[in-house]
């Protein structure tokens, strides 16, 4: 005799549907997301991914602007060594600048001399970021630093070279050439510190930006954090839960199967 029971039915639909929130409370723990696909919430997965695209654009414009940064500290330590240059040659013409020396003295102050121009130039040619050379012609370079809204930072890059500061054919052969090399050398001192008072400008505006950039990657990051991350406590609650209701249900099925069971025993016997 098959005997229908409505409460079979209901324990095995409840059944049914608490093992599919368990497997999506499950995926959550263990994706630590709280929205993993659509379904989940239509309306946060597209805030959820709204947010992404700008974590990614602000993620990128900050190592755009760590390469600007990179590259302005190697601009700035070449420069720097230019300077050095240009100190020890103004040293050797302020020394040639003096009719005592022997003619021994001066061919020394004018090989040195030489060969410090010669290192200017070499320290212009192989000064470069990226392949990008750095010294050697005028140039600007369009650094994106910001997305959403797109804003670029422009770096004004200069020859910085012994014809382009005007120290080329600067000597220490006589008194005169010393003497004159004195002023050049200190125009070209002038302008370098100038140029090195830019970059160091730059360099400061980038450091801003990327600091700037790193903030609100991380506070736009908190957002997407509260939009999509699951709530661990409360979804190991769910999942607790679930289980007790899914071995209440069982119970409850193994119960009424067997009491249909007994009745159907009675009434075989009663019909014997």
């Amino acid at each position: 005799m098959l005997i229908n029971n409505a409460n079979v039915l209901g324990s095995f639909n409840r059944i049914t549907k608490q093992k599919f929130k368990n497997e999506s409370v499950v995926e959550k723990v263990s994706s630590g997301k709280r929205i993993n696909r659509a379904s989940d919430d239509a309306s946060g997965i597209t805030i959820s991914e709204s947010f992404k695209a700008q974590v990614r654009g602000l993620s990128q414009a900050g190592r755009n602007t760590q390469d600007g940064i990179s590259m302005l500290q190697t601009v700035d330590a070449a420069l720097d060594d230019i300077s050095k240059h240009l100190y020890r040659m103004k040293e050797i013409a302020v020394k040639a600048a003096n009719d005592t020396l022997t003619d021994e003295d001066r061919k020394l102050a004018h090989e040195e001399f030489k060969e410090l121009k010669n290192s200017i130039d070499e320290i212009s040619d192989k000064t470069e970021f990226n392949k990008i050379k750095l010294l050697k012609e005028d140039k600007d370079l369009n650094i994106q630093i910001k997305d959403n809204p797109y804003v670029t930072y422009t770096v004004k890059l200069q020859a910085v070279n012994t014809e382009r500061m005007d120290i080329k054919d600067s000597t220490v052969d006589t008194f005169q050439d010393a003497s004159n090399a004195i002023s050049s050398i200190d125009k070209a001192l002038n302008e370098l510190i100038k140029y090195r008072v830019n970059t160091g400008n730059d360099y400061n505006n980038l450091c801003q930006a990327f600091n700037d950039s790193s903030n609100s990657e991380l506070n736009l990051t908190a957002s997407l954090s509260r939009v999509e991350d699951s709530d661990m406590a409360s979804s190991m609650m769910n999942l607790i839960k679930g289980n007790v209701l899914s071995e209440y249900n069982k119970s409850m099925l193994v119960a009424v199967r067997e009491t249909t069971q007994g009745i159907n025993a009675i009434i075989s016997k009663s019909l014997l």
